[in-house]
């Protein structure tokens, strides 16, 4: 690897035999995600009606981890989904006709869990584009979606176990190898549904597939989510391997071995990368909305965001808004600026970044401690700044010009030893 610069964590998925929710959970389990962690996340969301597992079964020639989640005994329809449990793909969903929870109840509960951070913002993406995904399908709000309540639990404890799964492992970016699909028909919600499901090829929207000659459910919602939400479609990346993990389904068919491969590996920061860039044309846009819009988009992870004046048809004055966007936080991101940008869309597409590696030196002026943004290749420093907000805060304290405490910064790093 090239040297000098900060390491990025990545993880490739080999979709072997296909994709579902508690496959993508035990490979990641596998490849060093705590188990005792990810249960104990799973206990305190206080969902009653489950319990879940990890065993080691073999699919072909793999001795793989299979995620093995009990629900209590409920009137359901399952159908056996070929990639994982028999009852992965019972999300199908109602208007109002039967049990379940809604999208909007289930985002609240998620909003309000002691998940980290990190592991709740990767939940509330997946879950998510899977309610837009059922929305569309259905022709509804992603807020109506109900998932039958079977479907429901199910989903969420995959979910959030791999949300979970990911914040352990401390990954920057998700990579998806061509993904597997398989034909015939499933039973849902409103009768016989085709395979591969309406959801799943909406989700799939921008991914590499291949057809399979199998009759079955290689690819769930679920696990189609996961990687619509926080993946890209890609080769195997330039990285270096530091571990790996395999995760099997519960459906051990003669053609393939039934089972997910995830590669774990270090990349160098200082390489080029790739990030979401988003876009949106906004003409009702308040402008006293624009700094909450642009610090909602922060928030939620955004490496930048701004806003050009634009004008559009019509001769209408409009802003064009603008975020990047690490590529697993996508999704997440522009449910944000559907949230706040009084927008009914958005475009996004992918760019290419060429960054320096960086980290935070702290120097201590008269003012008080200043971190100060170093940017490296090759182990030379290019450039460093001091961070501005917190100059302003110690000018603010001392009754200081900003600029006097940014001149202490760059003197006390300029006399470092």
């Amino acid at each position: 690897m090239p040297g000098g610069g900060a390491m990025r964590r990545v993880a490739w998925i080999d979709p072997v035999g296909g994709l579902a929710g508690d496959m993508l959970v035990a490979a990641f389990i596998d490849a060093g995600a705590s188990e005792a962690a990810v249960l104990a996340a799973l206990e305190a969301l206080a969902l009653p009606g489950w319990s879940a597992r990890l065993e080691r079964v073999w699919r072909g020639p793999f001795h793989a981890a299979r995620f093995v989640v009990d629900l209590a005994p409920i009137t359901a329809h399952g159908h056996g989904a070929g990639a994982g449990r028999d009852h992965d793909h019972d999300h199908d969903h109602d208007h109002d006709h039967g049990p379940g929870r809604r999208w909007a109840d289930i985002r609240t509960r998620l909003e309000t869990s002691a998940l980290s951070a990190r592991a709740r913002r990767h939940a509330l993406a997946i879950f998510g584009v899977l309610a837009v995904a059922e929305g569309r399908v259905h022709g509804m709000e992603p807020d109506a979606v109900r998932f039958h309540e079977v479907g429901a639990l199910d989903s969420i404890v995959d979910i959030v176990a791999v949300a979970v799964a990911l914040d352990l492992l401390d990954l920057d970016e998700l990579v998806v190898g061509p993904i597997p699909l398989g034909t015939g028909q499933t039973f849902g919600a409103h009768g016989l549904i085709p395979l591969p499901a309406p959801a799943t090829l909406e989700l799939l929207r921008g991914f590499a597939v291949e057809g399979r000659e199998l009759r079955g459910e290689t690819v769930t919602p679920t696990g189609a989510a996961v990687v619509a939400a926080l993946g890209r479609t890609g080769p195997i990346p330039r990285m270096r391997v530091v571990a790996t993990g395999v995760g099997a389904g519960s459906w051990d068919p003669a053609s393939h071995p039934n089972v997910v491969r995830v590669v774990l590996g270090e990349a160098d920061g200082s390489a080029s990368t790739e990030v979401a860039e988003l876009r949106a044309e906004v003409d009702s846009l308040h402008p006293e909305l624009v700094p909450p819009l642009l610090e909602a988009l922060l928030a939620a992870g955004a490496l930048d965001a701004y806003v050009t004046p634009i004008v559009m048809k019509k001769g209408r004055p409009a802003l064009l808004v603008t975020a990047l966007a690490p590529v697993p936080m996508r999704a997440a991101i522009g449910d944000v600026l559907l949230r706040h940008g009084a927008t009914l869309g958005y475009r996004w597409s992918f760019a290419a970044r060429d960054e320096v590696a960086r980290r935070v030196v702290t120097v201590d002026t008269r003012f008080g401690l200043v971190p100060m943004k170093v940017g490296e290749r090759d182990g030379a420093v290019l450039h460093a700044a001091p961070e501005y907000e917190v100059c302003a805060a110690l000018a603010r304290t001392a009754g200081v010009p900003v600029a006097e405490v940014s001149a202490a910064a760059w003197a006390a790093w300029g006399s470092r030893a």
